[in-house]
């Protein structure tokens, strides 16, 4: 799992600032998963979302549709799809309905 911080800040438990771009957590550090789901959900005072959070591409990989391989769409993770054309779409309902006009010929 790759933690990319998106919004600087002083991390109040260890007392380290983090910028942008920043892998967290920091060398030497350690954070519990409680803690990565607060700094990457918008914070309750400030609204604002400090990390992003990005699955192992070995995780994204078991999310495919496996049992659906060779027919499309095909999940390429993250919310994305790929059609029969090589077009990518993003959101399941929507590459559903993309990939079944690209089949009436619409």
């Amino acid at each position: 799992m790759s933690i990319k911080v998106v919004t600087p800040f002083n991390d109040k438990e260890t007392d380290h600032v983090y910028r942008v771009g920043d892998e967290y957590p920091a060398k030497g550090y350690e954070a519990s998963s409680e803690r990565i789901e607060f700094l990457s959900k918008p914070h309750p005072e400030t609204k604002k979302v400090y990390l992003f959070v990005e699955e192992d591409q070995s995780k994204k990989d078991l999310e495919s549709d496996v049992d659906n391989e060779g027919e499309f769409p095909q999940s390429t993770g993250g919310g994305w799809y790929l059609l029969s054309n090589g077009e990518k779409i993003q959101g399941k309902e929507d590459a559903l309905a993309a990939e079944k006009a690209l089949k009436s010929g619409e």
